[in-house]
């Protein structure tokens, strides 16, 4: 066999394989983020970035400095630049951030302007208490002017905080254990500014919670047709010439139920979207991604002879 075949066969396995990398593979570059003036409300005290840091968005995700939301939290965070310890402070500790937490509450600060500035995606591990918790697919930790920045929703939610966004006013409303049973054990309606509620009936899904969800689906299908692609690239390395044409079909037709699956995941989650009165902007980005991808791992399929 010719080693350009060859070649070509593993281009091909690989390109195809990273189809569906667009939303569930985190960033290995530095990447240019427009910041945001996300409206923090945690516990129903209503919090500012101090000068020099910032919010932002970056695929569906709300970050902050890890270090400013452990004063909401009320959390000790030790950083030693590969993981960052999240713990129950002292009593000297916990003094401290609850000082912080006053300095951090809103008062005569002006929201930051918008200004672009430049990520260094860290990688670095989270640990929760001793124990250490894995990042969702997609969800990064970056570092900016000594600053390590995460991804809100899991943080909080992994210290017990439930937490809420609304996209059109972007508030982030957060309420620990201890507040919620304060406040009769209500839960935050997703879509609203924060508060509680009665506890009753379905809670409308977050928009990070959807496409936390179709990123999930599509990590898996990513790995399964990883796995079957590599396969069948295997197969056609072991085969003789007068079989490769089978199996190269083969190749192309599993392509082509990967296409399938994604536009069900596509569906699925355009609908859910809209059924909740969010914007489907997301989708166009995936499939635009998923499109390039699919195309070059298609084109260098096709020319294999």
């Amino acid at each position: 066999m010719k080693k350009s075949r060859v070649i070509s066969i593993f281009l091909a396995i690989m390109m195809l394989s990273s189809v569906l990398a667009t939303a569930a593979s985190a960033a290995s570059t530095n990447i240019k983020i427009k910041t945001q003036p996300i409206k923090l409300t945690f516990d129903g005290q209503a919090l500012k970035l101090p000068d020099g840091q910032y919010s932002f968005i970056y695929e569906g995700r709300t970050y902050v400095p890890i270090r400013y939301i452990s004063y909401a939290l009320q959390k000790s965070v030790n950083w030693d630049g590969a993981k960052a310890a999240i713990s129950e402070p002292t009593e000297k500790e916990l003094a401290a951030l609850k000082k912080q937490l006053q300095l951090a509450a809103a008062g005569s600060q002006k929201p930051q302007p918008s200004v672009e500035i430049t990520m260094q995606p860290i990688k670095a591990s989270l640990v929760f208490d001793g124990k250490v918790a894995a990042l969702p697919a997609g969800q990064s930790i970056f570092g900016y002017k000594g600053s390590i920045y995460v991804p809100i929703r899991f943080l909080s939610e992994s210290v017990g905080t439930q937490i809420g966004y609304d996209p059109v006013t972007k508030m982030v409303s957060g309420e620990s254990a201890a507040y919620r049973a304060e406040q009769g054990g209500g839960v935050i309606p997703s879509g609203t500014g924060g508060g509680t509620g009665n506890g009753g009936g379905a809670v409308k899904p977050t928009y990070e919670q959807i496409t936390a969800n179709a990123e999930a689906k599509l990590a898996a299908l990513k790995a399964s047709c990883q796995a079957t692609l590599m396969d069948i690239g295997l197969q056609y390395l072991a085969a003789s010439a007068a079989d490769q044409p089978k199996i190269k079909e083969k190749g192309l037709q599993e392509v082509n139920n990967c296409s399938a699956k994604f536009e069900v995941i596509m569906s699925e989650t355009t609908t859910s979207l809209t059924t909740n009165g969010y914007k489907t902007d997301i989708i166009a980005e995936y499939r635009a991604a998923f499109n390039k991808e699919l195309e070059a791992g298609r084109e260098i399929a096709e020319s294999m002879s």
